[in-house]
């Protein structure tokens, strides 16, 4: 089972920064997940939100973002994003409270996606990359990732790095462009957690949306046409999610730890399919062996050196 550092490692080093991807490296891992945005100039930048995060930005004068409005990434060149510090996490943030395991790192900066390759490859002739397109779910029908994802593929051919990547979105159109333009480009088709669509609040360590969002994910869900499935639904397969990941020529399904079981595990492998799954929390040492015992070829996990086998990671 491939250990995949989620965001770089989030609870070891603050997300998506060089230092969390080095430690990654040098952990061990087989490879790391990041995430991908446009900066106003163009340039393909790697942060989790389409905003700063006010949880570990501050500025160079050390004063942290007004969480209330944070710059959007969209809105500020390259040069601009370099102006904030974001190794260390803030005190008392939820960030902070979420990864109490995090060594701080001053200095860091908001890295290029080229970058993050650059290094991949200074440091390891095997570390592979799981790149995220990211892209609102509910506006999939508009295609607003269209220049994001021509510019990502543009760097991964630059760097010559197709063979040690793979592009993940929960945004199956994205994914399906991808195909088309590169064929055999690894593709992991990633959903959310199957709670935020069933009736009820979702359980809080499932962390939903906020409730307009939700409600906006779920009327959506409803009718019968979701866009992030790019008319795939996979309810209205027989096969379900194989079926519908297999017929778009994916590589894998890239689903919530915990709507993984034995039964999806086998019809995703009898597909020729991987298994790939993703945390929220992180699952503990027996979630992570019974994730191993039913197959799983990936886990992406906040803080890697827990993985099962990986003793010599810590």
């Amino acid at each position: 089972m491939q250990v995949i550092a989620h965001r770089g490692g989030a609870g070891l080093r603050v997300e998506n920064t060089l230092a969390a991807f080095a430690n990654a490296i040098d952990l061990g891992a087989d490879g790391a997940e990041l995430d991908v945005h446009l900066s106003r100039d163009g340039q393909v930048v790697v942060h989790h939100d389409d905003t700063l995060n006010a949880d570990y930005c501050r500025r160079e004068d050390g004063a942290w973002l007004d969480d209330k409005r944070p710059p959007c990434i969209a809105d500020v060149t390259f040069a601009d994003l370099q102006r904030y510090d974001i190794g260390v996490p803030r005190s008392g943030s939820d960030y902070a409270r979420r990864h109490p395991r995090i060594v701080p790192v001053p200095g860091q900066r908001i890295p290029l996606l080229r970058q993050v390759i650059q290094l991949a490859k200074t440091r390891s002739p095997h570390f592979r990359l799981v790149v995220e397109i990211k892209t609102p779910m509910e506006d999939a029908a508009r295609q607003p990732w269209r220049r994001l994802l021509d510019a990502t593929l543009g760097i991964l051919r630059e760097e010559d790095f197709f063979a040690r990547a793979s592009l993940c979105s929960f945004d199956w159109g994205v994914l399906m462009a991808a195909k088309q333009a590169r064929p055999k480009l690894s593709t992991w088709f990633t959903t959310a957690p199957s709670s935020w669509f069933e009736p009820g609040q979702p359980p809080r360590e499932d962390d939903p949306p906020g409730l307009d969002y939700l409600q906006a994910l779920l009327k959506l869900y409803g009718s019968g046409d979701a866009p992030w499935y790019a008319d795939l639904d996979p309810n209205a397969l027989p096969g379900g999610h194989p079926e519908a990941i297999a017929s778009a020529g994916g590589d894998a399904w890239f689903l919530y730890d915990r709507d993984c079981s034995a039964e999806r595990v086998r019809a995703l492998h009898g597909r020729g399919l991987l298994v790939a799954t993703w945390s929220l929390s992180g699952p503990d040492r027996d979630g992570l062996d019974s994730l191993a015992h039913m197959g799983v070829d990936a886990v992406c996990l906040d803080e890697p050196d827990l993985a099962p086998g990986a003793a010599a990671l810590s």
